[in-house]
């Protein structure tokens, strides 16, 4: 017992931040081939954006000679969470951050640990289901790419008092949630353009659902939401910081509740997990957080 107390210790101590899992590979891959390897093994793929792109455009500069947001989720995992705590849908989907630094010869590519999703939904850290994806998630990441070197991150994680779910609800009868739904929604999405926010996917849980004869729910929706100011900025000190971007907002409402609920990690994840302190980059964040905020406030009902 003391061989193996000894062992977590040992483990734990060499890679401090034990909330983002990064692996590094001088092999040549590139992230359609990450993405093809996820596709393989289960996983529903979303989005695989190249945000070089327009990181030029509106920032006419880039110091990655790659930099890929690529959301995803298992189904049958995520499912299984969704019946266990409907909030779990924030990781339908999740992202894989790939990245490589100008100059560098290692890609780099990382995803959020257990552990860091157990803190976010209020679950123990030996909550199975997620252990289960962490699982599933390392051993698809090892294989796409090919030789890989786990990656000691420099910086602690810092702690954090405040709420990592930002959660909103509102009264509305069972029957009429979805002509609700359909207003709200429309109403947050024509708020976010204008405060610099990109709706990069959107995803209707429902049908999954649907094919695994999961009646629980009247509706189930995901907006996966993107600040391109936000990531381009805190990517320039933590280039792991893709492991929260895109954002997943999902929307929701159980049958028998006559409530709809909407909820999204907010940016005390990323201050806290990424052990930020510059100013410029948490006065980022806090403006995002803000501005949205106001956009769901003025949505709802």
């Amino acid at each position: 017992m003391k061989k193996i107390i000894a062992l977590v210790a040992l483990i734990v101590g060499l890679f401090a931040n034990d909330e983002i899992i990064l692996f590094s590979t001088t092999k040549k891959v590139t992230p359609v081939q990450i993405e093809e390897t996820f596709a393989k093994a289960g996983y529903s793929i979303q989005q695989n954006r190249d945000m070089n792109g327009p990181y030029l455009k509106q920032f006419k500069q880039s110091d990655f000679e790659v930099y890929n947001l690529l959301t995803l989720y298992e189904p049958k995992i995520a499912m299984a969470l969704v019946k266990k705590n409907a909030d779990a849908g924030v990781f339908a989907p999740f992202s894989i951050v790939i990245y490589k630094k100008k100059g560098d010869k290692k890609l780099y590519a990382g995803v959020l640990s257990a552990k860091a999703k157990a803190k976010i939904l209020g679950f123990e850290f030996d909550e199975k289901l997620l252990n289960e994806l962490e699982a599933k998630n390392v051993a698809t990441l090892k294989k796409a790419l090919i030789d890989p070197k786990r990656e000691k991150l420099s910086y602690k994680p810092q702690p954090v008092k405040e709420k990592l779910l930002t959660k909103f609800s509102y009264e509305v009868e069972d029957d009429e949630a979805l002509e609700v739904k359909d207003e709200v929604e429309m109403m947050i999405e024509d708020g976010l353009k204008p405060i610099g926010f990109v709706m990069a996917n959107f995803n209707d849980f429902n049908y999954d659902m649907k094919e695994a004869g999961i009646k629980d729910f009247i509706f189930y929706d995901a907006y996966s939401l993107c600040k391109l100011k936000v990531i381009y900025t805190v990517s320039k000190i933590r280039p792991e910081a893709g492991v929260f971007a895109p954002c997943t907002m999902a929307i929701y409402h159980k049958k028998g509740t006559n409530r709809t609920n909407i909820v999204f990690p907010n940016i005390f994840n990323w201050i806290a997990t990424l052990g930020l302190k510059d100013k410029k980059a948490l006065a980022e964040l806090h403006k995002a957080q803000k501005d949205m905020i106001e956009v769901i406030k003025n949505a709802l009902p």
